[in-house]
């Protein structure tokens, strides 16, 4: 969307103070390049599509507050279809806003996109986003419960989908593909491209956590709590498989919780122990 033994961060959140950031925060990607996202053919293709893509719809078409109409006509649509059941509870509300506020307030260059978060009522771990609402589920905030650095990088996970470019790339994919086939055909075409590839968003998932992952270091919270919910959440996975691993969005939570262990150490200094290569890159298996 917790800790185990073997990372020096505890489970039970802390708050740490103010964390003081480096002057210049380094991101890298090499931890994927052993997934097939990471290979170079896939980031040539990624590339290609990114340039059709900008050519057929602008970047100036797609404005923050285009970005936030989006957002809510698809929360009022998701409502009325019955897609969404929002739990209303004023004490989680305030929560939610509270981190959401706060993270919001240590962004570096902000968006004008409209936020909104609200909790769903589902047994799914998950969190997501669109055009500025910010959706986590029940089980994901029972995962949370006691740990808010964990809540805190889940919440600016989602922000950073929107603020570094993420969402207004799905609305251009959706605006080209209603172009082309006309109003109605773009969320089918849109998950046809998305099951096709996949495995290319690796990279968009890792730096919506990095992004994350910075906003709640800004705001003093420890950050190895992530690491240690990527390392839990790997124990629920299936072993490492590149034939999988092209059809999945987000990379194995594994090799997530050594990227970011990886991006903590770089920038912050903080030793959340160690992610070994046999955890993170298991042997391939056979299909």
């Amino acid at each position: 969307m917790s800790c185990l033994a073997v990372y020096s961060c505890n489970d039970v959140d802390r708050y740490l103070g103010k964390n003081e950031p480096p002057k210049e925060i380094t991101y890298s990607y090499s931890c994927l390049d052993s997934a097939i996202g990471g290979r170079a053919m896939n980031k040539r293709i990624t590339k290609a599509s990114d340039i059709l893509r900008d050519l057929a719809v602008p970047d100036k078409e797609i404005t923050d507050s285009v970005q936030t109409a989006y957002g809510k006509l698809f929360h009022e649509d998701m409502l009325q279809q019955g897609g969404f059941k929002l739990v209303n509870d004023k004490s989680i509300n305030q929560k939610l806003n509270t981190v959401l506020n706060n993270l919001l307030a240590k962004r570096q260059k902000p968006s004008s996109i409209k936020y909104m978060i609200y909790e769903l009522d589902d047994t799914t771990i998950n969190a997501f986003t669109f055009g500025g609402r910010i959706y986590i589920t029940k089980a994901m905030l029972q995962k949370c419960q006691g740990k808010d650095a964990l809540l805190y990088a889940i919440v600016g996970h989602e922000i950073g989908h929107s603020e570094v470019g993420h969402i207004k790339a799905t609305i251009k994919e959706l605006v080209l593909a209603n172009d082309i086939f006309g109003p109605g055909a773009g969320g089918t075409v849109f998950e046809l491209k998305k099951l096709l590839t996949a495995s290319f968003n690796q990279k968009n998932e890792l730096e919506a956590d990095y992004y994350g992952i910075n906003l709640t270091n800004e705001l003093g919270y420890d950050v190895c709590t992530a690491v240690a919910f990527w390392k839990e959440m790997a124990s629920q996975e299936n072993p490492y498989s590149q034939v999988e691993d092209f059809f999945r969005t987000h990379p194995f939570s594994n090799l997530r919780s050594e990227c970011l262990s990886n991006h903590i150490r770089t920038n912050f200094g903080k030793n959340c122990g160690v992610v070994s290569a046999a955890d993170s890159h298991p042997e391939i298996v056979k299909r």
